[in-house]
């Protein structure tokens, strides 16, 4: 068995060498902008927050304000003002990605062309205990212990456990 390096990294080694690359460029770039130091934890945070967007874009998909007054039926002259409207009514989850507010697709349900229901519930949870629009997509994507592990995207078409677990877990007090 030879223990030899091949010549010639993969196409994919390679690639992942060179967005390695990218990543640290930008990343230092960013860091140095900042006027105060920014800790490892920090940075971590932050990266760890940007990982798990990207696990919910790829998962399920973020759609547009025209996307969604698409899907949604409405004849708006304004297809990016409709959602930012149903956003700010509280029956949509909006969240601030690229300078632009983009919607989670798991809120919608495609062949009816219609909001999930408990969304507009959920989102009144979220603003009880002062929770932000992006803190609701992020625990919802994520497996909690008031589900026994799973996670409440999976769960949305039964929305008395969703809401239970969304008040269980944004009204403790310690």
């Amino acid at each position: 068995m030879s223990t030899a390096l091949p010549e010639r990294l993969s196409a994919e080694a390679e690639q992942a060498i060179a967005n390695m690359h990218k990543s640290m460029a930008a990343l230092g770039a960013a860091v140095s902008a900042v006027e105060v130091p920014v800790s490892p934890q920090m940075a971590r945070g932050v990266q760890a927050t940007e990982n798990a967007w990207r696990e919910i874009e790829a998962e399920f998909g973020m759609l547009t304000g025209a996307e969604v007054a698409e899907l949604l039926g409405s004849r708006s002259s304004s297809p990016t003002g409709y959602a930012t409207d149903k956003r700010r009514a509280g029956k949509l989850i909006g969240v601030r990605r690229r300078n632009a507010f983009h919607y989670p697709a798991f809120q919608f349900d495609r062949t009816e062309g219609t909001v999930l229901p408990v969304i507009p519930e959920l989102l009144m949870v979220a603003r009880k205990y002062g929770k932000t629009q992006e803190g609701l997509a992020q625990w919802l994507c994520a497996p909690t212990g008031q589900l026994d592990g799973d996670r409440p995207v999976d769960h949305l078409h039964q929305a008395s456990l969703v809401l239970e677990a969304a008040e269980n877990h944004y009204g403790v007090e310690w």
